[in-house]
């Protein structure tokens, strides 16, 4: 599916792309669960998803919950699905979540535009800025004609009918608007100077909702976008297939 991503692909151009990252879950709460505190799902307690009841065990393992008690200043802008509603102040010292929480593109402009002003903002202490989109999550839109219709042909785990080829059409539009949302940061980033003295992460939970791939663990299920952007000046490699994975840890 040609997906027209151009802030993501300048953000790769200036960073590492890694063509073979892989997540430790392929579900929302327990992948983002590994990524964010270094352990597996049965480790960290996050069996499944926080609106359905599961949790971290101890939350000061949360990258955010360390940085913050090391001195960092933590911000949350959009999405995230480690934390239950009142354990975000445990982690973020700021907080701001979008106002319909319906998905609307709206929803992850905000969120970017949010992010952005923190940015520009004077910071006396080191940050650490989480930002995250809604989309590409299902519900996708409504078909807009920003993909390729001429029809994206579909993965090898996906049948070629023209139903598959509709909805991933629909998914290429989702993620034209999420990458609308995060050019938004990553301009900010620059314009702000922060370009040189940030080391910027883009990455998703899992793989892309479709069946075989999002909830299956396989290839297509715990298979994610991966991009590290270090400082400029700071020696990069452009791109790499060696396997890489959100659990750098094991305890």
């Amino acid at each position: 599916c040609d997906v027209p991503t151009p802030n993501l692909g300048q953000l790769a151009s200036e960073g590492t792309l890694f063509r073979q990252a892989f997540c430790g879950a392929p579900t929302c709460s327990p992948s983002r669960a590994a990524m964010l505190t270094g352990m597996t799902a049965h480790q960290s307690g996050m069996l499944g998803l926080v609106h359905r009841g599961f949790h971290l065990s101890d939350p000061a393992r949360h990258l955010a919950c360390g940085l913050r008690a090391a001195g960092f200043e933590t911000a949350l802008a959009g999405v995230q699905h480690e934390f239950r509603p009142e354990e975000l102040p445990l982690a973020y010292e700021t907080a701001f979540r979008p106002a319909t929480g319906d998905g609307a593109e709206a929803d992850d402009l905000s969120a970017a535009a949010w992010a952005a002003e923190f940015l520009r903002q004077r910071h006396s202490r080191p940050f650490f800025l989480s930002c995250g989109f809604i989309h590409p999550h299902r519900e996708f839109p409504a078909a807009g004609g920003e993909t390729r219709r001429e029809h994206p042909v579909p993965p090898p785990y996906l049948p070629d009918h023209p139903a598959v080829r509709e909805d991933l059409a629909r998914y290429g539009d989702a993620a034209a608007r999420m990458d609308r949302a995060a050019g938004i940061v990553i301009r900010a980033i620059h314009d702000t100077g922060h370009d040189r003295d940030t080391l910027v992460i883009f990455t998703t939970d899992h793989g892309i909702a479709f069946p075989g791939a999002k909830c299956c663990l396989s290839d297509a299920g715990i298979g994610v976008a991966l991009i590290i952007r270090p400082p400029t000046g700071q020696p990069r490699r452009p791109e790499t297939d060696a396997l890489v994975s959100h659990l750098d840890r094991s305890e």
